[in-house]
């Protein structure tokens, strides 16, 4: 078989998938219908992914590049299915995978909710490989209609309203993004990002430079939402934290990142001829990594004052995009592939973060942090993969995060960004060190009349085949990709372009070592000054803060105004 028609298959297959989940819903035997959506998932999930591995030896002698149906040019879906595409997808379907699994224990357990989670795959799969900006445009649509609809899923009034915010904003933003299309349509006459990048070496009026240019704003800043990087990150935290499980676990892991390196894809080559709009890219990019290294830190202080766990894990998860960003804005080779190991790496730790997490505030029935205690009643496959992740995401050794903050701070080395990322860490391992007391202690009485009266947040023991068999294997992941962090270095260098590796020759250094020691020593006193009465004053008064709609309207008009009058301003 052809490697185009391998590609085919790999996006292709999680619709038919999909397919087989809608045929599921027409039968009403119990037996037929589940195992129609078993084989959905084997189909839509498992299949692609090991079409993955056939493809790596073409992919790495050079990108993909046709039309769907070999269509002409001019009227064609165009596919560049190159490193990246493949890295990503990697990315998209082990997580998906491992989450779908996990929701055959722990629920939605439906031939509906697999149907949309297969269709959001199909889009993720797509947005990596998309050509042209239409295509890309179509992609980021069915991806965002799929996520309003499984973020509703848990069918509580908070997610509706959750799904409804993020729609709004989302389409706000993604209005904005096509008219950023039309822009560079009507100047280059042409959608294909093979196409733009050639006509743009032969422009030089002002006025198309500007019209490039916000044109371009138009698009970046309407990618950002869906990135959520600050300002316009204030969708994240309560649709994340009010989705089921296994969709926090997938959107933090995988869909805010996706968009991001299909960005990328098309930014990069456009960057990669020499033109008089050079100077709007450098700006942009300036720009994002600006924001991108203040995201980490923002988002971490947020982190640090939540009292709901799963809310306090989705501003992490904008934390975390912050450390993404602030390599990817670099544009070199080694720092994308820096930004995709970080981002590969996340997906993991904050994968398995959301599902044990959330399966600990299940049994325990509550989700705050401060009444929720003895989690480790739940089991012990549960308990060790919440402090995998914990420590994964903490960035100690042995476990991946270690690695890849490793890589990405090793960019920023002697700046400004480098601090500031530095004490984002320290906020990191402070909020994993609050997180952590729900597993510690013990439960108190719901009143001091009635001692035997039932305890609040007491925790039941955790059941559930597929629930247990993920945890491990995130676990497992998060072990091993740190361990083996070097050669996957290696592998992403590879597939980006570049013979560097990310990942520091030195990362179980002594000096790393104490490093890290410093770190835990840091993030432990930042804690006690959180539990301290001054500290439990800010961070009741920074929790209060909640994001409203008109406030994320405001934030995305403040960002695409300020980019815009820059580059006005510029030219």
């Amino acid at each position: 078989m052809r490697s185009e028609d391998l590609v085919i298959l790999e996006i292709m297959l999680p619709l038919v998938g999909a397919s087989f989940c809608f045929l599921a819903k027409l039968i009403h035997a119990p037996k037929v219908q589940k195992g129609l959506e078993w084989i959905g998932g084997i189909v839509g999930l498992a299949i692609p992914l090991g079409l993955l591995f056939l493809l790596y030896e073409p992919v790495k002698e050079g990108p993909l590049r046709f039309f769907v149906g070999n269509q002409h040019e001019a009227i064609g879906i165009e596919i560049r299915f190159d490193g990246m595409s493949w890295l990503l997808g990697m990315m998209g379907f082990i997580s998906a995978l491992s989450a779908w699994l996990f929701s055959r224990s722990s629920g939605p357990d439906s031939p509906v909710f697999s149907a949309l989670f297969f269709i959001q795959t199909f889009a993720l799969t797509a947005t990596a490989a998309s050509a042209d900006l239409f295509n890309l445009f179509v992609c980021f649509e069915i991806l965002g209609i799929a996520s309003y609809a499984l973020t509703a899923f848990s069918g509580k009034g908070r997610a509706f309203m959750a799904a409804f915010s993020y729609m709004a904003v989302s389409s706000s933003a993604m209005a904005i993004f096509l008219f950023g299309v039309f822009g560079i349509y009507r100047i280059t006459g042409s959608l294909s990002f093979d196409a733009i990048a050639s006509y743009i070496v032969s422009v030089n009026t002002e006025g198309q430079i500007v019209g490039i240019g916000l044109s371009l704003v138009c698009i970046v800043v309407a990618t950002a939402v869906r990135v959520a990087i600050l300002p316009v990150y204030g969708w994240l935290p309560e649709a994340h934290a009010s989705a089921p499980h296994a969709i926090s676990a997938v959107l933090s892991g995988v869909l805010i990142k996706v968009p991001l390196f299909a960005l990328g894809r098309f930014l990069f080559l456009l960057m990669a001829t020499v033109s008089s709009v050079d100077i709007v890219f450098k700006e942009i990019l300036e720009i994002l990594k600006f924001s991108g290294t203040l995201t980490a830190l923002v988002a971490v202080i947020f982190a640090l004052s939540q009292r709901e766990a799963k809310r306090l894990l989705a501003y992490h998860s904008i934390s975390q995009i912050g450390y993404v960003v602030s390599a990817w804005a670099m544009a070199s080779p080694v720092a994308i592939a820096a930004a995709w190991l970080h981002a590969f790496y996340h997906a993991l730790f904050k994968g398995l973060l959301f599902l044990s997490v959330g399966s600990v505030t299940d049994a325990a029935g509550s989700k705050d942090v401060y009444a929720v205690r003895g989690a480790y009643r739940t089991g012990f496959i549960p308990t060790m993969s919440f402090f995998i992740g914990a420590l994964s995401i903490s960035a100690l050794p042995p476990f991946n995060g270690f690695a890849s903050k490793a890589a990405v701070s090793s960019l920023h080395k002697g700046t400004w960004e480098y601090v500031i990322l530095s004490l984002a860490s320290i906020g990191t391992v402070a909020s994993m060190i609050k997180l952590s007391r729900i597993f510690l202690g013990r439960p108190k009485p719901r009143n001091d009349v009635d001692v035997k009266a039932e305890l609040y947040g007491t925790p039941q023991r955790i059941r559930g085949f597929w629930l247990k068999v993920v945890l491990l294997i995130f676990s497992a992941a998060c072990v091993a990709t740190g361990l083996f962090a070097p050669k996957i270095g290696a592998l992403a260098g590879l597939l980006t372009g570049t013979d560097y590796n990310p990942v520091p020759v030195s990362l179980f250094s002594v000096p790393a070592l104490q490093g890290a020691l410093m770190l835990l020593v840091q993030g432990g006193l930042l804690y006690l000054f959180i539990v301290s009465n001054p500290g439990k004053m800010i961070t009741h008064a920074i929790e209060e803060r909640r994001p409203s709609f008109a406030g994320l309207l405001f934030a995305f008009s403040l960002a695409l105004g300020a980019l815009g009058a820059l580059v006005l301003y510029r030219h």
